[in-house]
C-alpha cells in the first residue's frame, strides 16, 4: 500500500538543491553556497530534470548550514531577504536560513532530505511514500503550481538516490502503489502517464483509453494481474475515471466506481474506496471481488470523507467532516465507531504508527506543524514536524516490523515564494 507513511537524527542528514540548468545552475548554486566545512559537504548527481547539489549535515541540534540561500532542518525559520536568480539558476546574494531543531528527547518528525527544484519559485513537493523494510520511496513534482514534471527519490542502504523518469513527463505522480520492492506502479496527476519499476528501471506502461486532459487521484497494486487506476475530477481539471488492469490491459469500470477518488485495499476481493456521488464526496463504498457496492452505515450519516485506510478486514479507518467538525471512524468487522479528533481540519492521511495506533495527518497550514498519534487505548498525542507551517507532511508509512515511519511532504524553499519537496523519519529508519 502507498500513502502510509521515527526520534533522532541518522547520521547525516542531506539536505539537496537540484537545478533544471544542469552545469551552468550547478555551477550558480556552488558559488552562492557557503564552501566545504566540516559542518557539511557537498557531491553532485545527475537525475532525469538536470544537476543535483548535495548538501550533507551533521548531526547535532541547533545546527545552521548554508546551501545556495538554504540550509536544513525543519523547526524553526529565521526568515531571510532572498535573492532570484533567473530560471535554471539559484538565487544568489542571499541570507543562509536558520532553522533550529526540536530539543533532545523531544518526539518529533526529522528532516531527511530536502530538494529544491529550479526555477527556485517552484512549488515543489513529495506526496507520496512507500515504505520497505529496507528502502523507501517518496514520488511528487517539481512545480505542481505550474509546468513541472514528476520527481522520485528512492533510499536504500541508508542513502538517497533519484532513479531517471522515461522523456516527455509531465504534472507530478499523484500516486503510488507497490506488490514488491520490483514491482511498483505510479501514476502522474495530469497527462494519464502509467509508471513501472521493474527492480532496475522505470517504465512508462501503455495506457487506457482516456484523455491526457483528465486527472488521476489514486492507483492500487493488489496482485501482478489486478491494478486499479482512480480518477475523481475537479473543478479544473474532469476525472479520469475508475479503470482495472488485468495484466494484458485497461478496462473502464461504470456506475457507482465510476467516480472514486482513492481506495485501500485488504485483498484482491475486498476493497474500500471514497469517491463522488452526485458530484460530492459523500460517498463509502466496498468491493467484494465481483462488483463495488455504496456502502451506507447509519454510524456514517453526514460524514463528507477525506481518506480512508482498510489496514486489515476489521480494521478499516475512514476520515472526514461531519457538520463540519472532523471525526476519525472504526470499523473492527462488525460496525462503526465514531471518534472525535482535535483540531478543526479533516484528517488527509493516516498510517500505522508501529504501537497498535494510527498517525494522523491534518495540516492547518498553521504554525506549529505536528502530527498527531492516535494510540490503541485511544489516547491523542502530538509529535513536532516543525515549529513552521511551511514545513509539512503530506503522507505517512510505517516501516514494516517497526516502530519507525517515512513521512513525505514538503519544507520552506531557497526562495520564499515556493517550496522544497522534503523527506521526514520517525524513529530509526533504514
Amino acid at each position: 500500500m502507498i500513502r502510509r507513511s521515527g526520534t533522532g537524527w541518522s547520521n547525516r542528514t542531506p539536505v539537496i538543491v537540484a537545478g533544471l540548468g544542469a552545469a551552468l545552475a550547478l555551477a550558480t548554486v556552488a558559488a552562492a553556497a557557503d564552501p566545504p566545512t566540516s559542518a557539511g559537504q557537498t557531491a553532485a548527481t545527475s537525475t532525469s530534470t538536470g544537476t543535483v547539489l548535495t548538501w550533507t549535515l551533521p548531526t547535532g541540534t541547533g545546527r545552521t548550514g548554508n546551501a545556495a540561500t538554504g540550509a536544513g532542518n525543519a523547526a524553526t525559520d529565521t526568515p531571510a531577504s532572498f535573492g532570484s536568480g533567473p530560471a535554471g539558476r539559484a538565487p544568489v546574494g542571499s541570507r543562509p536560513m536558520v532553522r533550529r531543531f526540536p530539543a533532545a528527547g523531544t518526539p518529533s518528525w526529522q528532516l531527511s532530505l530536502i530538494v529544491q527544484y529550479l526555477p527556485s519559485t517552484n512549488q515543489t513537493q513529495y506526496v507520496a511514500v512507500i515504505a520497505g523494510a529496507r528502502q523507501a520511496w517518496v514520488f511528487g513534482g517539481s512545480n505542481l503550481a505550474g509546468h513541472g514534471v514528476p520527481e522520485v527519490a528512492h533510499r536504500i542502504n541508508g542513502q538517497w538516490g533519484f532513479p531517471l523518469l522515461p522523456a516527455g513527463l509531465y504534472s507530478w505522480i499523484a500516486a503510488a502503489s507497490a506488490q514488491s520492492p520490483a514491482d511498483i506502479w505510479a501514476v502522474t496527476h495530469l497527462g494519464g502517464f502509467l509508471l513501472h519499476w521493474n527492480g532496475s528501471n522505470w517504465q512508462t506502461e501503455p495506457r487506457g483509453g482516456w484523455r491526457a486532459s483528465v486527472q488521476f487521484t489514486g492507483i492500487n497494486a493488489v496482485s501482478a494481474r489486478s491494478v486499479w487506476l482512480f480518477g475523481a475530477g475537479s473543478r479544473g481539471h474532469p476525472g479520469g475515471g475508475t479503470w482495472h488492469w488485468d495484466g494484458t490491459s485497461w478496462s473502464p469500470i461504470s456506475g457507482i466506481a465510476g467516480g472514486i477518488r482513492q481506495a485501500s485495499p485488504v485483498s484482491a476481493t475486498d476493497m474500500w474506496a471514497i469517491g463522488g456521488i452526485g458530484g460530492t464526496m459523500n460517498a463509502l463504498l466496498r468491493f467484494s471481488g465481483s462488483s463495488w457496492a455504496h456502502v451506507t452505515p447509519a454510524a456514517l450519516a453526514g460524514f463528507r470523507y477525506s481518506d480512508v485506510v482498510a489496514l486489515a478486514a476489521r480494521n478499516v479507518w475512514v476520515a472526514g467532516l461531519v457538520a463540519g467538525q472532523p471525526k476519525l471512524a472504526h470499523y473492527d468487522g462488525r460496525g462503526w465507531t465514531v471518534r472525535k479528533m482535535p483540531g478543526t481540519v479533516a484528517a488527509t492521511g493516516i498510517c500505522r504508527d508501529g504501537r497498535g495506533g494510527i498517525w494522523v495527518i491534518a495540516n492547518s497550514g498553521k504554525a506549529p506543524s505536528e502530527l498527531r498519534d492516535l494510540s490503541a487505548a485511544g489516547r491523542w498525542t502530538t509529535a513536532t514536524v516543525s515549529s513552521s507551517s511551511a514545513d509539512e507532511i503530506l503522507a505517512c508509512a510505517l516501516v514494516p516490523g517497526t516502530q519507525a515511519a517515512w513521512g513525505a511532504g514538503k519544507s520552506a524553499a531557497l526562495n520564499v515564494k515556493g517550496s522544497a519537496a522534503a523527506v521526514y523519519g520517525f524513529g530509526n529508519v533504514p
